[in-house]
């Protein structure tokens, strides 16, 4: 199904608020994720928008679960799944994922934390292998508590955005 129009602009308006938002205060409101989420349902076929919004909460949930990633960046990938849904959002998340990595790893070098970096990824693969939470170990890797870097993902996820239309229309 091709995303045109309302719902473009649904998807540029959520996204671009989000990144904003996210930039200026590092949250999300819930109120824009809402919107967008309702935006998705009403603007799509409703089993278009709600497999689109299942498979990211399916995907964003579990990280949540393990305090890697924010309550507000959950909400938004699945307001954006309802309104794009499952394959365009697949290929948004793609982008977002590699984006965010390459973005990470410019702010860990930059910041000279590549071997702590290092470290720590490996204590999260580590714990992940053994079945335990890595922040049960690790403070600074439950985000809730402030201790560790953190990357807003609305931005990263805003230029994603950006990538995305840009690809489709190439």
């Amino acid at each position: 199904m091709e995303i045109t129009g309302l719902r473009l602009g649904a998807i540029l308006l959520l996204s671009f608020g989000a990144g904003l938002w996210d930039w200026r205060e590092r949250r999300i409101p819930n109120w824009l994720c809402l919107g967008g989420a309702i935006a998705g349902f009403l603007l799509n076929d409703i089993w278009f928008a709600a497999a689109g919004f299942s498979l990211a909460l399916a995907i964003h949930l579990p990280l949540y679960a393990l305090r890697a990633t924010g309550g507000g960046d959950v909400k938004l990938m699945a307001a954006l799944g309802a309104l794009m849904g499952v394959e365009q959002w697949l290929r948004l998340f793609l982008i977002s994922a590699i984006l965010g990595g390459v973005v990470a790893l410019g702010l860990v070098l930059m910041r000279g934390a590549l071997g702590e970096t290092l470290q720590r990824t490996w204590f999260v693969v580590k714990s992940l292998g053994r079945g335990v939470a890595p922040y049960k170990g690790r403070p600074e890797l439950d985000l809730s508590t402030g201790l560790g870097r953190t990357l807003p993902r609305g931005v990263v996820v805003a230029f994603a955005v950006v990538v995305w239309i840009l690809v489709r229309r190439a």
